[in-house]
């Protein structure tokens, strides 16, 4: 009788989809590398002789799957075809960032806004909703140890995914970040879609929307800025007296702390690790 060797192929598959998930940075689980395998992936290589079936070909396919230019066999029923429209974003936040700034910038953007994340051997995301862009503080810390300069810049653009057409429809777009000057920036410089578009253009509720976002960032930002300060604030050698150390930035860290914890905008935990840091630093030479 004829083996079935659909079991150990698909796990084959799975793990292969596995690898490559956690090398773009994409957060899943192995139970989503095994769900994404079988609505994409196995009916392409189901009833194959397991000796025809090559890694550098499985992940060549999965690449092409992720990025869009290659559809699968077997197209599953998409679980939301739902895609926030890149152009109801104001082109104002879209202007080119710090490559340090990627997490607060992305965070920024709407759950079912198509994207790709494209920066170097970094990270490629291929063509996935924001919701599926996940550990992008790890990206920035890659890109640190890598030695990325003050002078790297992250550009925003919006393309037309592969196998679309520029119709106007939400779903048939993305938004590439990647390097300036990077070979990715070259190769799509005439194929962006331009369009200029204001915050007077956007709908009443997006405005608003928009304005939390607008304000939440800029708490999350003003908080990293009083750390930072606070930081490479140069200590006295030798401090006589707990008042002789300046206290005025440790304040302003204490205040933003505890006004994003009012807010909601910082989870106990951080609060809680936060306050424990300001008491280290009070201790160490002055006191509120």
């Amino acid at each position: 009788m004829k083996k079935n060797y659909s079991l150990r192929i698909f796990n084959i598959l799975a793990k292969r989809v596995y690898k490559l998930s956690k090398k773009r940075k994409l957060g899943w689980k192995w139970r989503d590398a095994q769900k994404w395998t079988s609505a994409n992936l196995f009916q392409l290589y189901k009833g194959k002789p397991l000796s025809k079936i090559k890694v550098t070909e499985v992940d060549s396919v999965i690449v092409s799957i992720l990025d869009g230019t290659q559809t699968p066999t077997a197209t599953p029923k998409p679980i939301s075809t739902v895609c926030f429209d890149p152009f109801n974003i104001p082109t104002k936040d879209l202007k080119d960032i710090n490559w340090w700034m990627l997490k607060d910038q992305v965070d920024f953007f709407d759950n079912d806004l198509n994207m790709r994340i494209a920066i170097g051997n970094i990270i490629d995301t291929g063509v996935v909703k924001k919701s599926e862009i996940m550990h992008l503080n790890e990206t920035v810390e890659d890109m640190r140890k890598n030695g990325y300069s003050s002078d790297d810049n992250l550009i925003f653009k919006i393309l037309v995914i592969p196998n679309k057409s520029d119709d106007g429809k939400p779903c048939s777009y993305y938004l590439l970040i990647t390097l300036m000057g990077s070979l990715l920036d070259t190769d799509t410089a005439t194929e962006e879609v331009i369009k200029v578009v204001t915050e007077e253009d956007l709908p009443i509720d997006l405005r608003k929307e928009r304005d939390k976002k607008v304000k939440k960032r800029q708490d999350i930002i003003d908080l990293r800025v009083a750390k930072l300060k606070s930081s490479k604030r140069v200590r006295p050698s030798k401090v006589e007296g707990k008042d002789a150390v300046d206290k005025k930035e440790i304040e302003e860290s204490l205040k933003i702390s505890q006004n994003l914890f009012a807010k909601g905008l910082m989870s106990k935990e951080l609060f809680q690790a936060n306050m424990k840091e300001l008491k280290r630093k009070l201790e160490s030479g002055g006191k509120i």
